[in-house]
C-alpha cells in the first residue's frame, strides 16, 4: 500500500529488494521528497522510488531476534463413522544479512472405524546463501513418511540453486534446480538409494490491507538419474487468510505421485486440511 506512503525511515537492517532484481542492504532515512527513501549503506545512501520496493525483510542486529516463524493446529470429526483427522504444521525461519535457514515440520493423522489408521509426516532443514539479482544457492536434508504410500522413511539430501524471475508487489514466482540423494524403505523390502534432479516452482499471489490474504502453490518434479522412467510429484496449494492479531486461517491441498512405486503401493496419495495458526 506504498500510495499512502509519503516516506517512512527505520534505523534497524534491511535487506530491500526492487523491481530490477537489485538487493540492498542498510538501514532506511526519510526522505524530504514524496515518494521517495534514502537506504544508508556501508559505503554510501541511496535515494530509492518508494513503488520500486517490493519486499523488505528486517535482519535484526541480535541472534534470537532473528528468528521467526509460524505454528498451525486442525481437527476434524465426524460421528457417523468416528472419523478424526488431526493435522499440525511449524516453521522457523533465521535470517541473517546473507543467509536464510528455515526448519519445517508437517504432521497428518486420520483414523475411522472399518478403516486403517493413516498418517503423512514430512521434516525439512534447508540454508540459502542470497546472491545478486535474486539468485540463492544451498543445500538441504528431508525425512518423509507416508503410509498411504506403504513408505516407511525416505531420506533426501542434496544441493539446490535457483532465483525470483517474477517479484512484484503481487505477485512471487521462483524456479530452482538441484540434485539429491534419495534413500527409500517400503514396507516389507529393502531399503533402496538412487540420485534426482529435482525441478521445482512456486507462485505466490497476495493482497495487503486489514484482511491480508495469499494463494501459494508448489510443483516439485523429481526426475530419477539412475532409475530409468521413474519421475515422483509433489504439489501444494494453499489459501490464507488473516484474522485478528497473528492468528490466520489455512484450507491447503497436496497431491502425491510416483510413476513406478514399489508392487503393491499406490501411485498417489492427495488430501486436503483446514487449520488454525498463528505466527510467531
Amino acid at each position: 500500500e506504498f500510495q499512502e506512503i509519503a516516506t517512512f525511515g527505520s534505523p534497524d537492517d534491511w535487506d530491500i529488494e526492487l523491481t530490477d532484481n537489485r538487493r540492498i542492504f542498510g538501514t532506511i532515512l526519510p526522505s524530504p521528497d514524496t515518494g521517495l527513501v534514502g537506504v544508508a549503506t556501508a559505503g554510501d545512501t541511496v535515494d530509492l522510488p518508494i513503488s520500486e520496493i517490493v519486499q523488505m525483510t528486517s535482519v535484526k542486529r541480535t541472534l534470537w531476534s532473528r528468528f521467526d516463524g509460524f505454528v498451525e493446529l486442525g481437527f476434524q470429526y465426524a460421528k457417523a463413522n468416528n472419523a478424526t483427522a488431526f493435522n499440525s504444521a511449524l516453521a522457523i525461519n533465521y535470517r541473517a544479512p546473507k543467509w536464510v535457514f528455515g526448519l519445517s515440520v508437517d504432521s497428518r493423522f486420520q483414523d475411522q472405524d472399518d478403516a486403517e489408521s493413516f498418517k503423512r509426516n514430512q521434516a525439512s532443514l534447508a540454508g540459502l546463501y542470497l546472491l545478486p539479482k535474486n539468485w540463492a544457492v544451498g543445500a538441504f536434508v528431508q525425512l518423509e513418511q507416508n503410509q498411504q504410500l506403504d513408505l516407511d522413511l525416505r531420506f533426501l539430501i542434496g544441493a539446490v540453486g535457483g532465483r525470483n524471475f517474477i517479484q512484484s508487489n503481487r505477485v512471487d514466482w521462483n524456479w530452482q534446480l538441484g540434485v539429491l540423494s534419495n534413500r527409500e524403505e517400503y514396507t516389507g523390502l529393502e531399503a533402496a538409494t538412487s540420485a534426482e534432479g529435482p525441478i521445482a516452482t512456486r507462485f505466490s499471489w497476495f493482497t495487503f490491507g486489514d484482511f491480508e490474504n495469499d494463494l501459494t502453490s508448489s510443483l516439485l518434479v523429481y526426475p530419477s538419474l539412475t532409475e530409468s522412467g521413474r519421475v515422483r510429484v509433489d504439489f501444494d496449494l494453499s489459501y490464507r487468510q488473516d484474522l485478528f492479531g497473528d492468528f490466520y486461517l489455512r484450507l491447503s491441498f497436496y497431491h502425491q505421485y510416483d510413476s513406478e512405486p514399489p508392487p503393491g503401493a499406490n501411485e498417489n496419495d492427495f488430501g486436503t486440511t483446514f487449520a488454525l495458526g498463528w505466527d510467531i
